[in-house]
């Protein structure tokens, strides 16, 4: 996966080891702006990209590969994949750019803005968030809310994330 990764950034000429990409994101209205209104906080923007980028992008790739592993994992047990699909798309934390997230793609069918992908910067609030709270209410809210996307957003909203 780390090989992976770095065919990835070092043709761009991103080096992946560097650690001052979140101070340079901070300042950058175009970048900031819109996860500033998102609720995501500078800090939260400097503490996601100031780690060296090879990290932060094996994290992406080890999310997706967490998603299919489970997909496939139900597969061979003979169980209906859609459905863990589904229920993997309601209970994990989807990230990336909300305003590339397309609802009309394959994955997305039946969800709805307020499932949309989230901000990756807010994945270390999500997971504190997360370890504070039980299985049992994350399983009420995603049930009132419809994903854990949703539920983060509304937390966001009111304050308590």
């Amino acid at each position: 996966m780390v090989d992976e990764v770095l065919a990835e950034l070092r043709p761009r000429g991103i080096d992946p080891f560097k650690t001052t990409q979140g101070n340079e994101y901070a300042v950058k209205e175009s970048f900031a702006g819109p996860r500033l209104k998102a609720g995501v906080t500078v800090e939260d923007i400097k503490f996601h990209w100031n780690r060296p980028l090879l990290v932060g992008f094996g994290e992406m790739k080890m999310r997706e590969m967490i998603n299919f592993i489970i997909v496939n994992m139900a597969r061979q047990q003979g169980k209906d994949t859609s459905a863990a699909a589904a229920n993997y798309k309601k209970t994990f934390p989807r990230y990336g750019d909300p305003a590339k997230w397309d609802p009309q793609e394959k994955f997305n069918i039946g969800l709805c803005e307020s499932d949309a992908d989230l901000y990756p910067e807010f994945a270390n609030r999500v997971d504190a968030w997360r370890r504070k709270i039980s299985e049992e209410r994350i399983t009420e809210l995603i049930a009132e809310h419809g994903t854990l996307n949703a539920v983060v957003r509304h937390q966001v909203s009111i304050g308590t994330l």
